[in-house]
């Protein structure tokens, strides 16, 4: 009886330390989960930019804030992340502005150890505003025209060359090239998650 309750007794105790142990494990990893939503600002490494990078050109950025959760670094400053270039439109005459989308691909940890991601920007990437210089442009032709027909002789030249120097002004501001998009080199931004990511469990 005493040799039964003995191997009760082990068992018991072997039981206590495997479910200790294993819900020490689970709470390990489960810590190193980034969910969906997950925003990380990175650092851009060399710029890109829709005048001179092509599609499928991949570039690299830095984490640029280390993320923590429950007090533990489980993606550290410094960390490389992979990128790649999916769409890209150079900026084109009569203002058309250039466009790029980018994807985030891969977190990489060392030469051994990455995670693929599914990252996009949080913000879409835009050129800086140009109407200013098209209204400019056609109020200046404007103005030019109105000068020149008041010179000729007022009354109906002064219409017509406000007319002549609104289609000087629409052609000039048809001429104007679009502005290209980029991101520039050291510049920072914020990717955010669209699917989970374990990373590795490592002490940093």
């Amino acid at each position: 009886m005493d040799f039964i309750a003995q191997k009760t007794k082990i068992f018991a105790i072997l039981f206590l330390i495997f479910a200790t142990f294993g819900s020490i494990a689970a709470q390990s990893s489960s810590i190193y989960r980034l969910p969906a939503g997950t925003r990380i600002r990175l650092r851009m490494d060399a710029g890109i930019n829709s005048r001179i990078s092509s599609m499928d050109d991949t570039f690299t950025a830095t984490v640029a804030k280390a993320i923590e959760v429950d007090d533990a670094v489980v993606l550290p400053f410094g960390t490389i992340v992979e990128g790649r270039v999916i769409t890209v439109s150079s900026a084109d005459f009569g203002g058309v502005n250039g466009k790029m989308d980018v994807r985030f691909e891969t977190i990489r940890f060392s030469d051994r150890i990455r995670r693929s991601i599914d990252g996009m920007l949080v913000t879409r990437l835009r050129p800086a505003s140009g109407t200013a210089g098209k209204v400019l442009a056609i109020f200046g032709g404007t103005a030019a025209g109105l000068a020149i027909g008041a010179v000729s002789g007022g009354g109906r030249s002064i219409v017509t060359g406000a007319g002549v120097g609104a289609g000087a002004g629409a052609a000039v501001a048809f001429l104007k090239k679009g502005k290209d998009v980029s991101i520039k080199t050291n510049e920072e931004f914020e990717i955010e998650l669209k699917s989970e990511v374990t990373l590795p469990a490592s002490d940093y």
